[in-house]
């Protein structure tokens, strides 16, 4: 059924399930917003960004982070949102990669968590289109575009447009607008 999110302007990009409050997140990109959503798609609040930015994605993490992507900017952040935040907190981890830049909207898609605790996977739309891995850990982080091989991507696969990593069968979602 289709069902029109009232309260909203210019739509919603990115979905994810928080089990902890089940609820759902998503973002919007112009004005830059997270929102929080009943399972009927009731608009909870929303939570303005003091800043202009392109969100496309977002990622529960657990503990009451997420993870955000700015598409324009190539920059994924991470965020901490409980039940009492109002606007969202400056970023408690930021990592921007230098690629793509001449390209306004091939940025950064999509978020999925991975199958290991603190693994985020991270689709780059086209133009290459990319599959990062992202794993960090508490003294390191390592970014990996080994998912991008062109025998793990269907060959008809023209862009990625979100991503889902459905941690019980160990299958990577993904989903393509072209």
């Amino acid at each position: 059924a289709e069902k029109e999110i009232t309260g909203i302007h210019g739509g919603l990009s990115g979905l994810t399930w928080n089990p902890d409050s089940r609820t759902l997140f998503a973002v919007t990109d112009h004005p830059s917003s997270v929102v929080e959503l009943d399972t009927e798609g009731n608009v909870l609040r929303v939570i303005p960004s003091d800043g202009d930015h392109d969100f496309e994605a977002i990622e529960y993490l657990g503990g009451n982070r997420y993870a955000l992507s700015r598409e324009r900017e190539r920059t994924l952040t991470t965020h901490c949102i409980d039940s009492s935040t109002t606007v969202l907190p400056p970023a408690t981890y930021s990592l921007t990669l230098d690629v793509n830049r001449h390209s306004d909207n091939a940025g950064f898609e999509g978020l999925a968590r991975g199958r290991g605790e603190h693994a985020l996977m991270v689709a780059q739309e086209k133009k290459p289109l990319r599959l990062y891995v992202t794993d960090q850990s508490p003294d390191a982080l390592s970014v990996s575009d080994s998912l991008t091989h062109r025998a793990s991507l269907p060959w008809f696969l023209k862009d990625i447009s979100g991503l889902h990593y459905d941690r019980n069968n160990g299958l990577l979602y993904v989903l393509s607008h072209e």
